[in-house]
């Protein structure tokens, strides 16, 4: 009875193997993108193949975020053909890293394909420290934040907009286009304080670009 119940479990595991198994053959199911400065939106290709005897239909494609959009080149794809699925990502005012999903939906057996998109968005500038402080009742001796824009990047910044009128501000172009710094000091340090710094300034081409700093007296 052993060998005939091994035959059996295998003859399962080989049916179980190709019902479950996708009849699109995808090129990849990760993409890694890093986007250029200042690129509003990001349009990537999913390629895939369709390796099995029958047509395959695209029913519907989900994604995790309304920031990112995908659409299939076709709805039907007949045995042999290929195709792709289009995403475009909004990039925006983003900086960091964001990974998003996408799943197609088809009518084969099986599970739906779930895709991977990760997107790098490079800062276009970097503030250093992010935020300094004070020690309540202590000096008020002035800090510094250094604002330095990416090696391929010009920025003009020109004026700054705090959250609270308790600190003194002032903007100084270091290397003009490339580094600027912010002067800081607290009016008081008798009492708690803290604040947001904005800093406003436009490239060449005439993107807006805000970078932040804050400060605080605790």
């Amino acid at each position: 009875m052993q060998p005939v119940r091994q035959a059996v479990a295998a003859i399962l595991l080989f049916v179980g193997f190709f019902v479950s198994a996708h009849a699109l053959e995808w090129k990849t199911e990760t993409l890694s993108v890093t986007t250029a400065p200042f690129q509003s939106e990001l349009a990537v290709v999913f390629e895939f193949t369709n390796r099995s005897s029958k047509p395959v239909q695209i029913h519907e494609i989900e994604t995790t975020c309304s920031c990112l959009r995908a659409d299939s080149d076709l709805k039907v794809y007949p045995p042999g053909a290929s195709g792709k699925i289009t995403a475009n990502f909004a990039v925006g005012d983003r900086g960091g890293l964001y990974e998003r999903g996408i799943t197609v939906i088809t009518d084969e057996p099986g599970s739906p394909a779930r895709l991977i998109l990760r997107v790098e968005v490079p800062d276009v500038a970097v503030v250093t420290p992010r935020s300094v402080a004070w020690t309540l009742s202590g000096p008020f001796a002035e800090k510094s934040v250094d604002i330095t824009c990416a090696p391929e990047v010009e920025i003009e910044f020109s004026r700054t907009q705090a959250t609270s009128e308790e600190f003194a501000i002032k903007l100084e172009p270091v290397v003009p286009g490339k580094h600027y710094r912010l002067h800081l000091t607290p009016l008081h340090t008798d009492r708690s304080s803290s604040a947001a710094i904005r800093v406003y300034g436009r490239n060449k081409s005439g993107h807006e670009v805000v970078v932040s700093a804050y400060v605080s007296v605790h």
